[in-house]
């Protein structure tokens, strides 16, 4: 009896650390960001603490495909962003995003053109929202919203869809995004946290496609997939990474740091 008595007390930390926390959850909503990041204040924390801030940097490929009326194109981009959460409650449960970065590569292929991607800019600004903590079993439910612009060189390769020779151009490539999803996970330990997450956007496209101005849209209006997230070092640093496996598909990933 008093062998089970020692037992049960030195395991019980040990489970109080395996079971679920408060919601924690990063999230990157494409094209390229912003990380969407909720860290609630650690419990005991005095009432007039400010809420925790946050600045990130991440990393984001995604490749999908483009409508026109013209026709199709296929689409494979790299971008690296940076951003800054500031918090709009005391609570930390509602969260302002801001951000820009840049496209370093890619590549645009319609027909027998392959047109490479780049450089180019990007800047976005988006809030993020925890509308249910995830008690007991049960998982937190977070809400986010994005808007972004895009803007980026892209440099044909000379061929025409018909197989005819073109000369090299550089069209511009400017694209607006409005976004909008939902993200469910549980934290466990206070470090990790698995998730899900699921996205519907649209916005215009304009290009020039063989020669001609065009306006065109993604053929996928939805992301499905998930993540994992990490918060270290008393909840001042976090890692997460995240795949994106149907619809418009990609991965991201990314280093944030919070500070009061």
């Amino acid at each position: 009896m008093r062998l089970a008595t020692r037992l049960s007390a030195s395991l019980l930390p040990i489970a109080l650390g395996l079971t679920s926390r408060d919601a924690s959850a990063c999230g990157a909503a494409y094209p390229g960001g912003p990380v969407m990041c909720d860290y609630p204040r650690r419990a005991g924390a005095p009432t007039n603490e400010r809420p925790v801030a946050r600045v990130s940097s991440s990393y984001a490929f995604t490749s999908t495909t483009l409508l026109f009326d013209e026709g199709r194109a296929d689409l494979t981009r790299h971008a690296a962003f940076g951003a800054i959460e500031i918090p709009l409650a005391k609570k930390g449960t509602t969260s302002l995003i801001v951000g820009a970065g840049g496209v370093a590569g890619g590549e645009l292929t319609h027909g027998l053109a392959r047109d490479a991607v780049g450089p180019g800019f990007s800047a976005f600004v988006g809030i993020a929202k925890r509308i249910y903590d995830g008690e007991g079993a049960l998982p937190f439910v977070q809400l986010t919203g994005t808007f972004s612009t895009t803007h980026m060189l892209t440099r044909t390769s000379g061929v025409r869809t018909d197989g005819s020779l073109a000369p090299i151009e550089t069209p511009r490539y400017t694209a607006f995004d409005f976004r909008f999803g939902a993200i469910a996970g549980k934290t466990f330990g206070d470090v990790f946290t698995p998730y899900a997450v699921g996205r519907f956007f649209g916005g215009p496209i304009l290009w020039k496609l063989d020669g001609n101005n065009v306006v065109g849209t993604d053929m996928y209006k939805v992301q499905l997939g998930g993540g994992l997230s990490l918060a270290l070092f008393d909840r001042r640093v976090d890692l997460f990474v995240e795949g994106i496996g149907l619809g418009e598909r990609g991965v991201a990933a990314g280093l944030g740091t919070t500070f009061f």
